[in-house]
C-alpha cells in the first residue's frame, strides 16, 4: 500500500523542475513500460502495477529486483497516474546522461529543435542528403 508521501512525490515527478533535480521521470501504461524495461531494464528506478499486469508479464517481471517493484491495486494507480484513464502500470524510470560537449570541427551536423510534424523531420533529412 502506498502512503501519502509516496503518492505526492510521483505526482510531483510531473514537474520539470522536480524532473530535472532528480534526474527521474513517469512512464506509463503496459506498452511503453515494456518497451523500456526491455531494452533499459538499468534505468529503472521503481515500478508501481497492478496484480493483473505482473501476472501477465511474469517473465518480463522475473528480470527486476523484487526491491523495485510494488504492487498496487486500481485506485492506487488512479491516485498516482496523470493519465485521465489509468492503465495498469506507472514506472519512474532514470533519465539517460547527456553529452555535455558534442565535437563539430570537421564534420556535417544538421541540428533541429521543436520539430512538429514527423514529416517535416523526414523532408528536412531528404533534403540534407541531397545537399
Amino acid at each position: 500500500m502506498l502512503v501519502k508521501s509516496q503518492v505526492k512525490y510521483i505526482q510531483s515527478l510531473s514537474q520539470k523542475k522536480l524532473r530535472d533535480e532528480t534526474q527521474l521521470f513517469i512512464a506509463e501504461g503496459p506498452k511503453i513500460i515494456n518497451e523500456f524495461l526491455r531494452s533499459t531494464p538499468g534505468r529503472l528506478h521503481q515500478l508501481y502495477a497492478t496484480a493483473t499486469w505482473l501476472k501477465a508479464n511474469d517473465e518480463l517481471v522475473r528480470t527486476i529486483p523484487g526491491d523495485r517493484i510494488i504492487a498496487i491495486d486500481e485506485k492506487e494507480l488512479e491516485s498516482i497516474s496523470t493519465l485521465s484513464t489509468p492503465n495498469e502500470v506507472v514506472a519512474i524510470l532514470r533519465q539517460p546522461e547527456r553529452q555535455r560537449s558534442i565535437e563539430l570541427k570537421d564534420t556535417v551536423t544538421l541540428m533541429l529543435d521543436s520539430i512538429q510534424d514527423p514529416g517535416n523531420l523526414g523532408t528536412i533529412i531528404r533534403c540534407a542528403d541531397w545537399f
